[in-house]
């Protein structure tokens, strides 16, 4: 037990220790649920300013709600003791992990860096929080697998500014940036982003950067050393996975990756055994010293091949020996012309010579060293099978083309194709070339999708608000420009819709010339009108009033919305519905508007309702994410393994109903819920949803009873 004591607070255990403080294992009172405690340095208390920040940053934190970040309770002050309160995670820290495991599995590694990257992005687009001391110690792994970012709550925000003097440097000696070390002002993510390439390193080597250091030292190396690439201790780790940690190490953050999604968006590509994207690094500007080739002094993680950029001279040797190669080709086509029975060759592929280093024909050998020239069937057999390898070797290049095009890796693709320095890379230029030249067509397909995508989001948006001049400006020139050959028809029909818009003026008045002769009621801005109608003239509706003794003039804009709604609806068009269905939307009228949409045709009815029905979900969403009870619920639903985000109170059902947990969870989630229901029990989310939380007490009891059986 300890001698410190915290109101409401009952200390268990100290379960850690570190420069920024102790932490225990604590029951917080008046809610009997574990804890984890922080407490502070003393030091602390003696610098006013540093206490206000940490609380001050400490609060900001314990806002987020991520299912990779330790939750923050409460950051307070008692007897001079400052102190955390956080969520206690029943687990192990990553650096437990490794010194149990010695290394990582890559697979392993990348699954725990691609959750710290989610957290810590969650974190910076949220509230700007960088955390400035991630390390393997402050990654946990819950009993159920999730992993976890700890100490947020003593994290900086983007506004913290780091370059007054001080006696210390946040962070960690085999972690911290060069920023950090430098003292460089304001920091970002990017600081994190190199903590996170450091602790990847350690995952797959079994090895902390600058490990041999002391701490003064380490943090001097990460300015200006360098430690070796991963495949010089450990030869299994992917070439991808070192590229990675190159990008993420790059000493200055100007030149490293810019934020948490490219970070992951080269992940994602790691994952499938691809490098990520972009150019590499240049010599010296990563922490990282990349491994050089065994041949010619090139990296094996560039994109370059030497045969492809090697232009060396042709020496009068290797000249010569083309001109032998020459005059024995002609003789092997000579010999072929003559054979009477000799299958049909396949065409030979016209090649260009690409370098100077081709392998030269057993033919050619022979000749230099003075021995006869091979026999007729000897030089058949041989262009035979030398056929058969090409076209083999063709068949599988066409099969990792196909590869690229599924994982929609063009570039990558193309890269491939141009480096290539097989066997057989004079013999298949001109495929190559082909293949090049499809996937090039390939990625501006894609682009041009991308931008039509960009566009008809874009054109939903403005009907939707009724601005319709603005649609036919932005239509009209890309239709006249041709940009997008295969939405022709589509951009026509969106354009005819749209030109029927403005003569719906017309229509209104067109409804009148049914009604001439007849007594009617007509609705207007100012009120109602009740005459005989007489004729449709200048764009007016001339009426007279009930005794004919005066005559009435009624122009458009005299009529209310109402009248003019209510005329339109007995047209049945496509421009009527839209307009209609316009209207509707725009008066929350959502089923109504969906009705009217779909009328509007093939092209713009999809384009439209699946635009109302995207904003209808994001406002159902932005009202529940403010609802505390649907968050306080959410945390449950997250606790019980299932991924909560985006709220979906059906898929929440479906995937509870039945399911099965650890008995440690499922006690923790039944607590939890009880105090749910004490706190939000009246609550308009337990009104409506009823169905949901029997669902989840039924779930966290059959998880009990089984593991009781």
């Amino acid at each position: 037990m300890s001698d410190i004591h915290l109101t409401g607070f009952e200390l268990i255990e100290k379960i850690g220790e570190g420069g920024m403080g102790h932490v225990w294992k604590a029951r917080q009172l008046s809610l009997d649920r574990i804890v984890a405690i922080k407490l502070l340095p003393s030091r602390y208390s003696r610098d006013p300013e540093s206490v206000r920040q940490i609380v001050q940053e400490a609060r900001t934190a314990a806002k987020l709600k991520h299912p990779g970040i330790v939750q923050v309770y409460d950051a307070s002050e008692e007897s001079g003791n400052y102190y955390f309160v956080m969520e206690f995670v029943d687990g192990y820290n990553v650096g437990q992990w490794i010194k149990r495991k010695a290394i990582l599995p890559v697979y392993d590694a990348l699954v725990v860096v691609e959750s710290v990257v989610a957290a810590l992005d969650y974190a910076w687009r949220t509230a700007g929080l960088i955390h400035c001391d991630i390390k393997p110690e402050n990654i946990m792994v819950d009993q159920d697998g999730t992993i976890k970012v700890a100490d947020l709550g003593l994290s900086l925000t983007r506004d913290s500014d780091l370059s007054t003097p001080s006696d210390e440097v946040a962070g960690t000696p085999g972690y911290i940036s060069p920023e950090q070390v430098q003292g460089l002002g304001k920091l970002d993510c990017r600081t994190d982003i190199y903590a996170l390439g450091c602790c990847l390193y350690q995952m797959v080597t079994g090895k902390r950067p600058f490990v041999e250091l002391s701490d003064h030292e380490a943090m001097e190396a990460q300015v200006t050393s360098q430690i070796p690439d991963p495949r010089d201790r450990v030869a299994s780790v992917p070439a991808p996975v070192c590229c990675l940690i190159e990008r993420m190490l790059v000493k200055d953050p100007d030149k490293r990756l810019k934020d948490w999604q490219t970070v992951l968006s080269d992940l994602r590509r790691v994952h499938k055994g691809l490098m990520p994207a972009g150019a590499h690094p240049l010599a010296g500007e990563s922490t990282m010293q990349r491994r050089m080739a065994s041949k010619g002094g090139a990296s094996d993680l560039t994109n370059d091949s030497p045969e492809m950029g090697d232009r060396r001279r042709f020496s009068w040797m290797t000249l010569i020996l083309l001109v032998l190669a020459g005059v024995t080709a002609a003789g092997l086509l000579y010999f072929r012309a003559c054979g009477k029975n000799q299958e049909k060759a396949n065409p030979v592929i016209p090649v260009l010579p690409v370098h100077s280093e081709t392998p030269l024909p057993e033919s050619v050998k022979s000749a230099e060293d003075g021995s006869s020239l091979p026999s007729q069937h000897q030089a058949l057999r041989k262009a035979k099978n030398d056929q058969a390898s090409i076209a083999q070797e063709l068949n599988e290049m066409k099969r990792a083309v196909k590869d690229y095009e599924d994982d929609g890796a063009f570039e990558e693709g193309i890269r491939w194709l141009e480096n290539y320095s097989g066997k057989w890379v004079l013999e298949t230029v001109s495929n190559r070339m082909a293949f090049v030249a499809e996937l090039r067509s390939k990625v501006s397909e894609r682009q041009d999708e991308k931008e039509w995508i960009a566009l008809t989001k874009e054109v939903a948006a403005l009907i939707l608000a009724g601005k319709y001049t603005a649609v036919r400006l932005q239509v009209e020139p890309v239709i006249k420009e041709a940009k997008y050959p295969k939405h022709t028809a589509e951009l026509a029909d969106m354009a005819r819709i749209l030109a029927g818009v403005g003569s719906l003026t017309d229509k209104i008045l067109d409804t009148f010339s049914t009604d001439i002769g007849k007594v009617v009621t007509i609705s207007l801005s100012r009120g109602k009108f009740i005459g005989k109608v007489v004729e449709i003239r200048d764009r007016k509706v001339v009426c007279k009033t009930p005794d004919g003794m005066a005559q009435v003039d009624i122009q458009l804009e005299d009529l209310s919305k109402e009248e003019r709604m209510t005329r339109l609806s007995r047209l049945d068009t496509p421009e009527v519905s839209l307009a209609l269905g316009v209207a509707a939307y725009n008066d929350k009228q959502t089923d109504a508007a969906l009705k009217c949409l779909e009328k509007t045709g093939p092209v713009l009815g999809p384009l439209l309702t699946g635009a109302v029905r995207e904003a209808v979900a994001k406002q159902i969403q932005e009202e529940l994410l403010s609802d505390p009870a649907c968050m306080a619920f959410l945390k449950l639903v997250e606790q019980t393994g299932i991924q909560a985000v985006p709220v979906d109170i059906p898929r929440w059902r479906h995937d509870l109903d039945g399911r099965r947990m650890p008995s440690p969870v499922a006690g923790r989630v039944d607590r939890g819920l009880d105090a749910f229901l004490m706190l939000h029990g009246q609550s308009s989310f337990v009104e409506k949803n009823p169905g949901l939380i029997l669902t989840l007490q039924k779930a966290c009891g059959i998880s009990l009873e089984s593991d009781q059986q």
